[in-house]
């Protein structure tokens, strides 16, 4: 036999009982020395008889990549073995959607958890920056900054503490300063604070530091506290900080109460690192109960579909 050619091959007719055709195209599949010709080219793919079957395999074929990717993304080690006794496709089907389901939503769970550790985590950098920041906007002579370019500014000195918007109104002191604080992405940082300026004409004072990220994937962000005067300016901070997908955590104005929220804050991140460490051993666990039957399926499912494939190209009598 060349490798351009193949063996001398026989045009041949197979009759097959209906009951026997799936077996028997199963057996001939193992030997691999049968090449089907089409019927029913005249049929569209939606008229031909075992349609329903091929798009169910398609199904459990996309649910296994799935799991497939679930795997390598926890580095789960592949390893083949027996796939768990199921007695017909359609049990493997549910299986497989059951396993789907269940997944999706540990997976929706995790996340939500994930969510809420960078919340908290956040928060607690915000209440830790801020008792540092927190004593600055109480003194007489505050600088403010209206930024030109990210790593230059312009100077203007305020030897007094900050006006209310209006102008001509009384000075307020100190201790009546309102402040907004939060975590906003770094690459924002110089526009945010740009646009805060303008849009207070200078009324506030802008304090921020980069944040340490734990993830390669995580967007890097900085802490930030904006000190102002009067509730227009509180309500234009608001919106400027929405714009700038900015996240604002609480702060208490008190140093007492700044130290008793810190403290409630690390108890409740303490709880949900236990929780999270406990989700993804589940998870762990569940892939790896799977991990050997995952390339057994597939096998399984893809010479069925091929079978299928194979069964819509039959002509079948049905005068009997």
């Amino acid at each position: 036999m060349s490798q351009f050619r193949s063996e001398e091959m026989n045009y041949i007719q197979l009759f097959i009982q209906n009951d026997a055709a799936h077996d028997t195209l199963h057996e001939l599949g193992a030997v691999g020395a049968v090449q089907f010709k089409d019927l029913n080219t005249e049929k569209s793919a939606f008229q031909k008889m075992f349609v329903q079957d091929v798009r169910k395999c398609e199904d459990m074929l996309r649910i296994i990549r799935y799991l497939k990717e679930s795997l390598d993304k926890e580095k789960m080690p592949e390893r083949y073995s027996d796939a768990e006794p199921v007695s017909s496709l359609n049990q493997l089907h549910e299986r497989l959607q059951d396993l789907e389901k269940e997944m999706k939503e540990h997976s929706t769970s995790y996340k939500q958890l994930l969510d809420q550790r960078r919340e908290l985590t956040e928060h607690l950098q915000v209440l830790r920056n801020a008792s540092k920041w927190f004593g600055q906007a109480n003194r007489a002579g505050i600088s403010m900054t209206a930024p030109s370019a990210p790593d230059e500014g312009v100077r203007v000195e305020m030897m007094s503490p900050l006006l209310d918007e209006a102008e001509g109104q009384t000075r307020r002191p100190p201790s009546m300063l309102g402040h907004i604080a939060g975590c906003i992405p770094t690459t924002n940082v110089h526009e945010f604070a740009v646009t805060l300026f303008r849009a207070t004409r200078g009324n506030m004072h802008l304090k921020h530091e980069e944040l340490n990220q734990a993830g390669p994937d995580e967007t890097m962000k900085s802490v930030f506290i904006v000190y102002f005067s009067g509730e227009r300016s509180r309500s234009k901070i608001d919106k400027i900080c929405e714009a700038f997908a900015a996240t604002r955590y609480s702060l208490p104005d008190s140093t007492g109460a700044q130290e008793q929220t810190e403290r409630e804050v690390q108890e409740r991140l303490s709880d949900l690192d236990v929780v999270v460490k406990r989700t993804e051993a589940y998870q762990r666990g569940k892939l790896s109960g799977i991990s050997g039957s995952v390339d057994a399926w597939r096998d399984r499912v893809e010479r069925e579909k091929g079978v299928c494939h194979t069964l819509n190209k039959f002509n079948y009598d049905v005068t009997h």
